[in-house]
């Protein structure tokens, strides 16, 4: 792995304003830019170059915004599963008109 201390945009820079113990490596093996916080794996950066948006992943995923990230993942599935019921409402619904239809004709 090669560690990023300049790139076109100041982002190595620019990250180390948010935290100075972040460290960003470009991994040849799996062609990615990868994050370390005090030496340790943090994440992937999730584009294929370092710009602006890496600056505001790096922000968002900072482990103070955990708790707003977890509240967002709870009400995202919260969302889904909603969907999902109102799906299953719906064609227990349909299933029922289905099975009253063939009752009445062959009754």
């Amino acid at each position: 792995m090669q560690k990023i201390y300049h790139d076109l945009f100041h982002i190595a820079e620019r990250i180390l304003q948010i935290d100075p113990f972040y460290e960003i490596f470009w991994n040849e093996q799996l062609n990615r830019f990868e994050v370390f916080w005090h030496g340790k794996f943090a994440f992937v950066v999730p584009f294929d170059e370092l710009d602006v948006r890496t600056l505001q992943y790096t922000q968002r995923t900072r482990r103070e915004n955990a708790d707003d990230i977890e509240r967002e993942i709870d009400e995202a599935n919260a969302s889904i599963f909603q969907a999902q019921a109102k799906k299953i409402q719906a064609m227990k619904a349909q299933i029922k008109d289905y099975v009253k239809y063939d009752f009445e004709r062959f009754n």
